[in-house]
Order: C-alpha cells, then sequence, then structure tokens
C-alpha cells in the first residue's frame, strides 16, 4: 500500500479486509420471574454453565489466555432494559463454532436459575440480527464488512456512546476521546478478529485511517461515567472509570464509515464483554427524530 492513499481505496481495503472477520448477532429474549436479571448476573450464570458442560469451549469462548480476547459481547436489549427481558448476544470469529454448546449452556444456566434463591429463568427466543439490527431473514454469523452505515458517510452525524467507554493511553483514562482515538480503538479491536494472512495488510491501513480521522471535524461533549461490578475472579467490587457522551461529527465520516459501522457491533476499549464501550450512529442532528435510534428498534 502506499504512503498516501485515497479515500476511496481506504473504504475498499477496509471492506475486503471485514470480510474476513465474522460476527453471528442475537437477542435473546428472556422471562425472568421475580429476577432484577442484570447482564454480569446473567454472564455469571452463563459462565459458570459452559464452564462445567465443555471447560474447553469456555476457555476458547469465554476466557482465552492473552493475547487472545474473549469471542462474545452480552448488553441489554430493548424493550425494558431495566429488568432485562432482553439480552443482546454476540459471537465474534471462531466462536461461532462451539455454537451448540454456547446455546445448551444457556438452557443449563435457566435451568439453574438466578440469585441467591436460585430462581429459574427461560429462553424463550433466539433471535438472528442482520447488518442493519434488524431480524436477520438468514439465520447465522456474516461478515463485519456488511455492517451497515445508516446514511450517507459524508452527512453530519454523531457517534454516541452511553454505556462507559474506557480508552486508555499510557495506562490513564482519555475523558475527551477524539475521532482519532475512536478509529485506533476500532481499529486495535477489529483487529482481534482478523485471520494472519491480513493481518499485515491492517496493521499497514492503521496509518491512513488516522489521516482521514484527523483531517475530519470533530467534537467531543460528555463527562465521566463509572460502573462498579462484582468480579468472580478477584471476588470483590471493581470500580470501572469511563466516560458517556458524544462526538460530534459536521462533515460525517467519510470513508472511515465501513470501520466505525463494524465497531457498532465490536463495542470498543476496555469491558465490553459486558456491553461497555456501545457506539450507536445518530445520523440527525437538526432535532427531528431519527427513526433508527426508537427505543423499539433493534440495532445494536
Amino acid at each position: 500500500m502506499s504512503s498516501t492513499i485515497g479515500g476511496h481505496e481506504v473504504a475498499s481495503t477496509l471492506r475486503s479486509l471485514l470480510a474476513h472477520a465474522t460476527v453471528w448477532p442475537r437477542r435473546l429474549l428472556l422471562t425472568t420471574p421475580d429476577v432484577h436479571a442484570t447482564v454480569p448476573m446473567l454472564r455469571g450464570a452463563w459462565g459458570a454453565a459452559l464452564h462445567d458442560l465443555d471447560p474447553g469451549a469456555y476457555t476458547r469462548v469465554f476466557d482465552p489466555p492473552a493475547p487472545a480476547v474473549p469471542g462474545y459481547l452480552l448488553l441489554p436489549a430493548p424493550p425494558d432494559p431495566a429488568t432485562a427481558p432482553a439480552l443482546d448476544w454476540f459471537l465474534f470469529g471462531p466462536a461461532a463454532g462451539d455454537d451448540a454448546v454456547l446455546r445448551r449452556a444457556w438452557d443449563v444456566a435457566a435451568g439453574r436459575g438466578l440469585d441467591k434463591e436460585r430462581r429459574p429463568f427461560l429462553v424463550r427466543r433466539f433471535l438472528d440480527l442482520g447488518p442493519d439490527g434488524r431480524p436477520a431473514e438468514r439465520p447465522g454469523p456474516w461478515p463485519l464488512a456488511e455492517a451497515t452505515w445508516p446514511a450517507d458517510p459524508a452527512a453530519p452525524c454523531r457517534l454516541s456512546f452511553p454505556a462507559p467507554l474506557r480508552l486508555l493511553r499510557r495506562g490513564r483514562l482519555i475523558e475527551q476521546p477524539t475521532l482519532a482515538d475512536v478509529v485506533v480503538a476500532a481499529h486495535r479491536r477489529a483487529a482481534a478478529w482478523l485471520p494472519p494472512p491480513q493481518q499485515a495488510a491492517w496493521l499497514a491501513l492503521r496509518v491512513h485511517l488516522l489521516e482521514l480521522a484527523r483531517s475530519l471535524p470533530s467534537s467531543w461533549s460528555g463527562g465521566r461515567l463509572d460502573l462498579e461490578r462484582y468480579s468472580a475472579r478477584q471476588e470483590a467490587e471493581v470500580n470501572l472509570h469511563g466516560v458517556s457522551g458524544v462526538l460530534e461529527l459536521s462533515a460525517g465520516v467519510g470513508a472511515l464509515a465501513p470501520l466505525l459501522a463494524a465497531a457498532a457491533w465490536l463495542h470498543l476499549g476496555k469491558g465490553t464483554v459486558f456491553g461497555l464501550g456501545q457506539l450507536q450512529v445518530e445520523t440527525t442532528l437538526s432535532g427531528e427524530e431519527d427513526p433508527s435510534s426508537r427505543e423499539d428498534d433493534t440495532g445494536p
């Protein structure tokens, strides 16, 4: 790749490489009677069941040795995240190969129940989601190159981070992230799911992505949003420091659209497995309602 390439070539190369990384997103429709079921609670129940069913699959998908990263993501889903009647569950890359036992672990976890009272819950349905975030016509994984950008990439938009975003620089939290910070995080996150033959080309793309990100006007508005969660490994409450807000992009995202569309599924930064670093795209800046942002939408 030459030292300087145009936006069209960057976008084309992004799609070509992201075609080798897959996501299998599903929405789990739940019944959790008499239990305020949080994502960490459900994650713990599912992980324990998976460990007992198949320790090998647990290690590969749930807790792989470094530098590998977990092959799943969990986050609350509409219509009512407060009581978790629905949960978004994404599998990335090779994790799809363990799908049968991963699904079985949900059934085992449901039978074992939640909280100290071990109240059973029910997974009523596994609903596949397509690249536009809506129910998929065909079940199964699809390449991240197909992730949909919801508007003209040159149109003004916002990148919204409703959940804590934990991007670190030299070990310290970035409290006012720029578009370049987001692009670096998205590039790093996607690299985890690219096969070895594509890694060199992906690494070479980084400098061009940064040039594009720095050339586009952006403005951050937001503040600190910290999260406290229980760590079974550390047997203690852990404080996760992050920020929440929006990144205004008055000139749109241009050739970065394929990368940022993929990032909406991958999430960014630390703590992605339980829903942190969620990126939502808002394409309406003038105050009118954007149909893609309604509460009953099924987008990522």
